[in-house]
């Protein structure tokens, strides 16, 4: 080991030691500060049950509800064949659901076709210019 590698070796300990130093003296004064005392929090007045006006009995309407019992696989398939028309409030599309979820196509003529494709579009091209033109 050379004379050269012996001094950068002393030099980077020193300055490791150096820089321990400093961060040693960072956490003392952190830890050394006194913590500033916060008055007691006032204890509330108890309140009266009148005063509060809260009624907390069940009403009689949830209680006979069916609403916590499973679903049978007859009121499922009931829900899930119902078909209803909905307005996506976004685009103004308007699609077929059928159930919870699932989109159904709908078979129409060629006019009609070309009628909600020119809808779409325009309502498409208004969305995108409003999120577009606004930035």
């Amino acid at each position: 080991m050379g004379n050269s590698e012996k001094k950068s070796k002393k030099k980077h300990k020193h300055k490791r030691k150096e820089h321990r130093e400093k961060h040693k003296s960072k956490k003392s004064k952190k830890h050394s500060r006194p913590k500033e005392e916060s008055p007691p929090p006032e204890p509330e007045p108890p309140k009266k049950p009148e005063e509060e006006g809260e009624d907390f009995a069940i009403p009689i309407a949830l209680m006979n509800s069916k609403s916590h019992a499973p679903e049978t696989p007859e009121e499922y398939q009931r829900r899930q064949s119902q078909i209803r028309r909905e307005v996506d409030p976004v685009t103004g599309r308007t699609r077929l659901i059928k159930g919870d979820s699932e989109v159904l196509e709908e078979i129409v003529t060629k006019e009609r076709h070309i009628d909600i494709n020119k809808k779409a579009t325009r309502g498409d091209g208004e969305y995108f210019e409003q999120r577009t033109l606004r930035k």
